[in-house]
């Protein structure tokens, strides 16, 4: 889990409970709207790529990315997860055992993870890989990047 803020102003409520709600939230709505959601805030996926991976037009995986995230942002749902938003640092989503445990019901990783250039498994995509300035990795490990770099030198100069 990330690093929490104990937020005291904020009613005591078990700690369970605070962090089960988002997955919770997510687990009420219309499976297509929660994954189309996650999806593109967890890995930036383009509404071409949710379309593809929901077997459905792109306007529509438009339309279900923009429902999930009026959905969770209603009051019924936002009105809870308020406390939880509230504690965590600089307003960053907070991954919990509830949240990996529905992306991995959902099998969200194996959808929309980019893979890796050399080996081609799904990388980590939750930690380092979206939250650092730079350019996205394209390896999974610096053993793949030299694999791919050596295959890269033995074919030759490409010109």
């Amino acid at each position: 889990m990330s690093q929490v803020r104990r937020n005291t102003t904020a009613p005591s409520r078990p700690w369970v409970e605070r962090t089960d709600l988002f997955a919770a939230s997510l687990r009420d709505l219309n499976p297509n709207y929660a994954i189309a959601f996650l999806a593109r805030v967890l890995y930036n996926a383009s509404d071409e790529l949710i379309a593809e991976k929901l077997h459905v037009s792109t306007a529509e995986a438009a339309t279900f990315r923009s429902i999930g995230h009026s959905a969770i942002r209603h009051p019924s749902r936002s009105h809870g997860l308020r406390d939880v938003l509230d504690e965590t640092d600089d307003g960053a989503l907070v991954i919990d055992r509830g949240l990996r445990d529905l992306i991995r019901s959902w099998c969200l990783e194996e959808m929309f993870a980019p893979l890796c250039g050399q080996c081609g498994r799904p990388m980590e995509t939750i930690g380092p890989l979206y939250g650092s300035a730079g350019r996205p990795r394209r390896y999974c490990s610096n053993a793949c990047r030299q694999k791919a770099y050596r295959a890269r030198q033995r074919a030759g100069p490409s010109s």
